[in-house]
């Protein structure tokens, strides 16, 4: 094993061509220019995002104390290199490290309008109905999984337009058991917003998600949202306007209509009818097209209400100041709060639900030296990374975002740190800081099956802070391989004690969460660690799996009496470790 992590830190950390080219980007640059000096850089990460000019072995470079953000356009998405010639993220110039968020700032009084007495609403976002545009809407399938049972039949209308019928016999456990997949327009005929007009009925009541418009292959990115709200489908014909919303440019060139139906309920007959598409024109920077999962007042420092938002999941629950509702029909956020929440904060930041660095698919990559924040999906997230670096990062403020609604319709929040989602090679994570994430600052994890296995191999977590996160470390795996796992003297302290704890269904701060592990799975090693200080334990097993994983040489640190060890009902205090060593190989 320790031959394969120096081979791994080889390749990726000391192979730095002396040919490479240098990229600069600052706040003040201009994407129109070549981005080559300090003097001509670029300026958005949409530019560093598209540019076709950066090649394996270069760097780019973010001018230390710039900010940037994410939160309404697309997530960095770092260029591949090649195997020792990685492309590098890193800083130029003196001061604090660059830092995305991945947010909206509503840090203005005239961002905010009195709605009632003390509740506040972001402003209204003015629309303008343009010409109409031609985006087809003819071509319509169905994709079933997990057990779900749905029938599709297309027909024409009288007035010629396409009729969808939707019969399902056995509904879904979760959203993307059923599928909806129609033909997609494509990235010429997209524009910037737009508005889907449409009928539908059903023959049992149900709120129906939003439209989406996705990449037609994996990864499956969102290339347009129609928001995360749902739409109240009765057993009337009801007219519907879908408003669209460009989130990402540089998706691939085949792109698919796609709705989630999967809770759609059973023994239902769902009719829709899509109808015309009109451009819009949207004159606001406060247009909030994605649930906002948090809000961080003064940067987590405000001290007289909260320091972030409490999320609720209906206008008439907000009761107390900092209670806010994302409203996903109106793309707008309402918040209670005595009087302007401006007046009130020097800076309001509204964490979008998007990953502020989307790794997916990435491979040959070094980020080093960035802060990440305020992003309310994941800090890095994505799947299948091969030989990737993320060093000296400040990650913080991450996570929240609403993910799905269980069937007895509690809502499900989600936004790790720095997430491997299923399969992961040959990946680095070191000298980080990672502070105040809503789930797991540090994570590995995957839901594979045999046609797509969740493979998990040779990946390092060594030397990284972390306080205040509900987890510091995560694992599960369902299906795959997991192998050559190395989490190695990081200190980990204060689990659960973050800003998201006491809003969650589910509080139960742990500094190493191990989920229920069914993958093949080989040198999974925990050693010289620090952990300290939880709200539950240190460390909480869902299953023992401990023939397969290593731990030694950590240290334990909790108040006298607490437990330090849970395996599903069993706890262990410090007076009973000799116990859980015996049982389960923690030492």
């Amino acid at each position: 094993m320790k031959r394969a992590f120096l081979s791994l830190l080889f390749t990726l950390c000391l192979a730095i061509p002396a040919w490479s080219t240098d990229f600069y980007v600052s706040p003040n640059g201009d994407d129109s220019a070549d981005g080559l000096t300090e003097k001509t850089a670029w300026r958005t990460i949409k530019a560093v995002n598209q540019s076709k000019s950066i090649q394996p072995g270069d760097r780019v470079l973010f001018e230390s104390g710039g900010i940037w953000r994410t939160g309404r356009g697309p997530s960095l998405r770092p260029h591949s290199g090649e195997e020792g010639k990685p492309v590098t993220y890193t800083s130029y110039g003196k001061g604090e490290k660059p830092t995305i968020y991945g947010s909206v700032s509503a840090s203005n009084e005239n961002d905010w309008v009195q709605t009632a007495p003390n509740i506040w609403g972001t402003r209204e976002t003015k629309r303008q109905t343009l010409g109409k545009n031609e985006i087809p809407l003819t071509n319509w399938w169905l994709h079933t999984e997990h057990g779900a049972k749905c029938k599709l039949t297309t027909a024409r209308g009288e007035d010629g337009q396409i009729l969808l019928t939707l019969k399902t016999a056995e509904t879904g456990t979760a959203p993307n058991h059923i599928q909806l997949w129609g033909s997609g327009p494509t990235n010429e005929n997209l524009k910037e917003h737009f508005v889907l007009k449409f009928r539908a009925r059903a023959t049992v009541p149900f709120a129906m998600p939003a439209f989406t418009i996705m990449q037609a292959g994996f990864p499956y990115y969102t290339k347009c949202s129609g928001g995360l709200g749902s739409h109240q489908i009765t057993t009337e014909w009801q007219d519907f306007e879908a408003p669209f919303t460009l989130l990402e440019t540089d998706c691939g060139d085949e792109l698919r209509w796609h709705l989630n139906l999967g809770q759609m309920p059973a023994n239902c007959e769902l009719e829709i009818q899509p109808g015309e598409i009109f451009e819009v024109k949207v004159d606001d920077a406060l247009d909030l097209a994605v649930d906002v999962g948090n809000i961080i007042f003064d940067h987590g420092n405000f001290t007289k209400y909260h320091r972030c938002g409490i999320k609720k999941w209906s206008l008439d629950a907000l009761k107390a100041p900092g209670d806010y509702f994302y409203d996903a029909a109106s793309h707008r956020v309402f918040l209670y709060w005595p009087e302007n929440p401006a007046k009130t904060c020097k800076s309001i930041e509204l964490a979008m639900r998007r990953h502020v660095v989307d790794h997916s698919c990435i491979h040959d990559v070094v980020i080093d030296g960035l802060g990440i924040a305020y992003g309310a999906a994941h800090g890095f997230g994505g799947t299948k990374p091969v030989r990737y670096v993320i060093r000296n990062c400040d990650i913080y403020y991450i996570g929240g975002a609403h993910q799905f609604t269980t069937e007895n319709g509690r809502p499900v929040r989600f936004g790790n740190g720095i997430e491997f989602w299923g399969s992961a090679t040959d990946c680095l994570v070191e000298k980080c800081r990672l502070w105040e994430v809503y789930d797991a600052a540090l994570t590995n994890q995957g839901r594979g099956n045999e046609n797509d296995p969740s493979n998990e191999v040779r990946i390092t977590y060594r030397e990284n802070e972390i306080w205040n996160s509900e987890y510091s470390f995560e694992y599960w795996n369902s299906g795959g391989v997991t192998s050559d796992i190395l989490f190695e003297k990081n200190v980990c302290r204060d689990a659960g004690f973050g800003w998201a704890h006491g809003q969650r269904p589910d509080p139960n701060g742990a500094h190493m969460m191990f989920y229920s592990n069914r993958a093949e799975t080989t040198n999974f090693v925990v050693r010289d660690n620090v952990f300290t200080n939880s709200t539950e334990v240190c460390i909480r097993l869902f299953n023992d799996w401990s023939a397969s994983y290593r731990m030694e040489g950590n240290q334990y640190s909790m108040p006298d009496g607490k437990p330090v060890v849970r395996f599903l009902q069993e706890f262990y205090t410090m007076d009973q470790m000799n116990e859980a060593r015996e049982k389960y190989g923690i030492q």
